[in-house]
């Protein structure tokens, strides 16, 4: 009996386990250069501060992340993204969202209706921590390669 208790209680945890991996968040890994490309904006800015916008609902972790920004330079995106002063993001890293602390950084992601959206798979970093060939590809060669597709290949050797 204890057994059959125990393989029971294996396999319940088991699907629960599989049920919160597949709630979780998860990004395709990209080259820079197309993740640069499939963003919608992507713009160097200064994190001065952030908000917790709690759901409708008031479902604790559910709501959002209002980060106040200062536009430092536009990469890529539309003209008036100067005016922009927030940036949002989910509350729970389950739901990709992310925490960013107050600094410089390259922020990359969507135009939504609710406002420039950003997530754990956008192309978010340091400024500071970026190399010179990083900073240089972004300000003057990635715009250009649009139009490309850029793959990883791996090779085995046996």
């Amino acid at each position: 009996m204890s057994a059959a208790v125990t393989l029971g209680l294996l396999f319940f945890l088991s699907a629960r386990l599989n049920k919160q991996v597949a709630e979780s968040c998860s990004c395709f890994p990209g080259h820079p250069q197309q993740m640069f490309c499939m963003s919608d904006i992507v713009m160097r800015a200064e994190v001065t501060g952030e908000k917790i916008i709690q759901s409708d609902d008031n479902t604790p972790g559910m709501g959002k992340i209002q980060y106040e920004i200062q536009v430092i330079k536009v990469f890529k995106g539309f003209d008036r993204i100067k005016e922009i002063q927030h940036v949002y993001t989910n509350e729970m890293s389950s739901m990709c969202g992310t925490r960013l602390g107050r600094g410089q950084y390259l922020l990359s992601g969507s135009n939504t209706p609710d406002g420039i959206f950003v997530t754990l798979c956008n192309n978010l970093a340091l400024w500071d921590r970026l190399s010179l060939i990083q900073k240089n590809n972004i300000e003057n060669t990635y715009l250009m390669g649009c139009n490309c597709t850029v793959i990883k290949y791996v090779i085995y050797l046996f």
